[in-house]
C-alpha cells in the first residue's frame, strides 16, 4: 500500500509540500527539474520508489499542460531516437529499482543528482554535435536512470544542453520526451505494482499545487528569467543531494 499522509510526520509533510511547490515552479519556468526536485526532496522522508510513482503520474499531467506552448519547437527525430534507447533501458532500470535496498537507492539518488546538477550548473559542453547513435545511447542511459530512480530527464537535459541546442528546443524536447517516457514508465511500473490506486490518490491531492506552481512559473510571477530560475533550481538540487548524502552516511 502507498504511504498514507496521515502517517507522515509534520516535518515530513513540510518537506514534501516544499518539494512539490519548488518542482512545480521549476516545471513552469523552464520545463526542467520537476522529477529531480520532487524525488530528491521526497526521498529524504519516504521510500524513493513511492516518490517515483507519484512523480510519473504528475509528469504526464504537466507535459499535457505544457504541450501546446512547445509543440512547434519539438525536434521529433531526436525525441524518437531518445525513446528508442529509453525503452530497453527502462527494463534494466526497473531491475535495479526492485532489487536494491531502499537506503542504498536513496544514496544513489543523491549522488546522481549531485553529479548531474553540478555538470549542468558548470555549463559542460560537448566538443562536437552528437550523431544519431550518440543520441540513441543517451536514451538508453536515460531509460536506465528513469527505471531505477525516476530521473530520466536529467541525463537528457544535460545532453541537450551540452550538445548546444537552443533553450526553446531543449524545453520542447524535454516536455515531449518526458510525456512519452512517463507513459512507458506508468505502464511498466503498474505491471510491478509500484503505481497503484493509492498513487493516483496522492497525485490527485498534489494536482492543485502542481497547477498553481506551473501557472506561476509559466507567467514568471516571481520576477526571474527562465535561465535564472533554472540556475536557482540547480543549486537547490545540489543542496538537496548533499543533504541526502549526509543522511546516508553511517554517523
Amino acid at each position: 500500500m502507498f504511504f498514507p499522509l496521515s502517517d507522515a510526520s509534520p516535518f515530513g509533510l513540510a518537506v514534501m509540500f516544499a518539494g512539490l511547490c519548488l518542482a512545480s515552479l521549476a516545471r513552469g519556468y523552464s520545463g526542467f527539474g520537476f522529477s529531480a526536485v520532487l524525488i530528491a526532496s521526497w526521498s529524504l522522508v519516504t521510500d524513493p520508489a513511492k516518490a517515483i510513482a507519484v512523480t510519473v503520474v504528475l509528469e504526464i499531467i504537466a507535459s499535457v499542460i505544457q504541450a501546446f506552448s512547445v509543440w512547434k519547437h519539438i525536434p521529433w527525430k531526436r525525441v524518437f531516437l531518445l525513446m528508442g534507447g529509453a525503452a530497453p533501458g527502462m527494463l534494466l532500470g526497473i531491475l535495479v529499482l526492485t532489487s536494491v535496498p531502499v537506503n542504498i537507492l536513496k544514496l544513489i539518488v543523491a549522488i546522481f543528482v549531485l553529479v548531474a546538477a553540478g555538470l549542468l550548473s558548470l555549463g559542460w559542453k560537448l566538443k562536437k554535435r552528437a550523431n544519431n547513435l550518440g543520441t540513441f545511447g543517451v536514451g538508453i542511459a536515460s531509460g536506465i536512470v528513469n527505471g531505477s530512480i525516476g530521473m530520466g530527464g536529467l541525463p537528457v537535459a544535460l545532453f541537450l544542453t551540452a550538445d548546444g541546442d537552443s533553450p526553446s528546443k531543449i524545453r520542447a524536447a524535454v516536455v515531449a520526451y518526458f510525456f512519452l517516457l512517463d507513459i512507458l514508465g506508468l505502464i511498466l511500473f503498474s505491471q510491478i505494482g509500484i503505481v497503484s490506486v493509492e498513487t493516483v490518490s496522492i497525485a490527485a491531492l498534489a494536482f492543485p499545487i502542481l497547477l498553481i506552481g506551473m501557472y506561476l512559473g509559466m507567467r514568471h510571477f516571481l520576477g526571474a528569467t527562465p535561465d535564472g530560475f533554472r540556475r536557482v533550481t540547480l543549486f537547490m538540487l545540489i543542496g538537496i543531494a548533499m543533504i541526502g548524502i549526509l543522511r546516508s552516511l553511517p554517523f
